[in-house]
């Protein structure tokens, strides 16, 4: 186990296996936060020295070892196909991302913690909560903040004079509360994401499209950085978030977030500094004619010191230290 961040700690290399979800590569290719995350994580545990396998797609280009399993499948399959190779490789710690968390239920005796990435997730012993908020609304008061790869974001101070709405297009995530806003304040908004509820889209979407309010389907690559680095705000109001990784992704790119007001985004978003946290219509309205008053280098610098991947790993390394010590939470 390596203990990267502090030389008082022993230097022991650790064998770590992730388990992430079956419905998407690591990294995904489009829209997909656990497995950002997923990667992410891995990769800044690599580059301190770890052995990192990954439970994953057989196409996933993580640089990890990948242990296949097939794309879209259940959870219980993907159990079946992984669960004799993770014991026989005698992990130090599983790190399992999965909804269902059938290994560490099925293999108690196995050191392992576990991440809260989405509401559907049944907490488990160990559990690891993506902000201080999400910990404390289910009885807890372990967290670490999900961190990014701050090389994969292009930032510029130059903004064009688009909002943005990043994200997947669901009710919770309200959408059109975005569009409202861009009409109150008479600002061309981009929405970009998958559609996750058609119904939702066709009701409370489409029907506002024009040619002011665009829909332009998944972003990728360097078509997801352009619009990042460029929009005057990340408009982003949902109504339930664990983290909201949107949030850092516009911010990296120097790009402040205006957002609703839930308890994750009190942790993200500086108030008047990285963007504005808002309650009502007098609320955006303000935050948008206020925009020229945040630096762009702010943003960017926050997400440096609080939300990147080798901050991140730091945090769980320490939690992986207590469950391999079996002092468990």
């Amino acid at each position: 186990m390596i203990f990267p961040f502090n030389d008082a700690w022993p230097k022991i290399h650790m064998k770590i296996i992730h388990i992430s979800v079956s419905n998407n590569l690591v990294p995904p290719e489009g829209y997909g936060g656990t497995e950002r995350v997923v990667h992410w994580l891995s990769k800044a545990q690599m580059d301190i020295g770890h052995e990192i396998h990954v439970v994953a797609p057989e196409a996933s280009t993580t640089k990890a070892n990948i242990i296949p399993i097939p794309l879209w499948c259940n959870e219980e399959e993907a159990y079946q196909q992984s669960y004799q190779k993770i014991l026989s490789l005698k992990p130090d710690i599983v790190h399992d991302h999965t909804f269902t968390q059938l290994f560490r239920l099925r293999h108690p005796e196995q050191a392992a913690v576990s991440t809260h990435h989405n509401e559907r997730f049944e907490p488990v012993s160990n559990t690891i909560y993506p902000s201080r908020a999400d910990a404390q609304s289910n009885g807890s008061s372990t967290f670490v903040y999900h961190g990014l790869d701050l090389d994969e974001y292009s930032f510029t101070e130059k903004k064009e004079s688009y909002l943005l709405f990043l994200g997947a297009i669901h009710p919770r995530k309200n959408v059109d509360k975005a569009i409202q806003v861009a009409k109150w304040t008479n600002m061309p908004l981009v929405i970009v994401g998958p559609v996750r509820h058609p119904g939702y889209f066709c009701k409370k979407v489409r029907k506002k499209l024009n040619d002011k309010i665009t829909y332009h389907g998944e972003a990728m690559g360097e078509i997801k950085n352009h619009l990042l680095k460029n929009a005057k705000a990340l408009l982003y109001p949902s109504s339930w978030e664990s983290f909201g990784l949107s949030v850092i992704e516009a911010m990296a790119a120097g790009t402040p977030a205006i957002t609703s007001d839930i308890p994750p985004f009190h942790e993200t978003v500086e108030q008047g500094v990285t963007g504005f946290i808002c309650d009502s219509k007098k609320d955006y309205i303000q935050a948008i004619e206020q925009l020229p008053s945040i630096k762009t280098s702010a943003c960017h610098e926050r997400v440096a010191k609080l939300f990147s991947k080798e901050i991140m790993a730091e945090g769980y390394q320490k939690l992986y230290q207590q469950a391999f010590e079996k002092k468990n939470w």
